[in-house]
């Protein structure tokens, strides 16, 4: 009786030791992913979301070589390379729904723009018409806004531009066909899908 009661202790020190790992290395890797978007890595990606993916796996990479070196450690010593792998797919997948979720939509979202125009202006009460000329006077023109999507979806492949004009893609054309079945399946308006 006393053996099976030292052993459960045992068994949930170790497992209480692991879940402190786990956390102590998430933590480590998300301010790593953080901090190396304020170094000039990847700098010559412009547009966000791809800097952020090429940032998250150099992440990833260093993450794991870190987590490699340290194996042999005293505490760490009881961490598998299964436990490794584990550690990097849940660095990877709350950095990534962390990162579209705020920054990237920070980056391109219209609410986010009227929620920071009106914060600014927070004096000020805006009506339909108003908030859309100020739409189209500092979004749309001010800050390129269309000329940035635009350039996105190049980068992306989604659009071609030749001349002045720009064609949907194949690619493109592709997308929008999987969004509208993705919209069906959550019922998400079309307007924005087929407009």
């Amino acid at each position: 009786m006393k053996m099976e009661k030292s052993k459960l202790i045992n068994s949930a020190k170790t497992l209480f030791l692991l879940i402190a790992i786990h956390v102590f290395f998430l933590i480590i890797g998300s301010i790593l992913f953080i901090l190396l978007f304020h170094t000039r890595l990847f700098i010559n990606i412009d547009v966000l979301f791809y800097r952020g993916i090429a940032l998250l796996f150099t992440s990833c990479l260093v993450l794991t070589a870190i987590l490699l070196l340290l194996r042999h450690r005293k505490y760490i010593r009881i961490f598998t390379y299964k436990d490794i792998v584990l550690t990097i797919i849940i660095f990877f997948s709350l950095n990534i729904v962390f990162f579209t979720l705020l920054p990237v939509t920070a980056d391109r979202s219209i609410s986010v723009f009227i929620l920071g125009y009106m914060n600014k202006n927070s004096n000020e009460s805006f009506t339909d018409e108003k908030m859309t000329q100020v739409f189209i006077k500092k979004y749309l023109n001010g800050s390129e806004g269309i000329d940035k999507r635009f350039h996105e979806q190049i980068v992306s492949g989604n659009i071609m531009k030749t001349g002045k004009n720009y064609k949907i893609t194949k690619q493109g054309q592709f997308i929008i066909k999987l969004y509208l079945i993705i919209g069906e399946m959550f019922a998400v308006t079309k307007k924005n899908l087929s407009p």
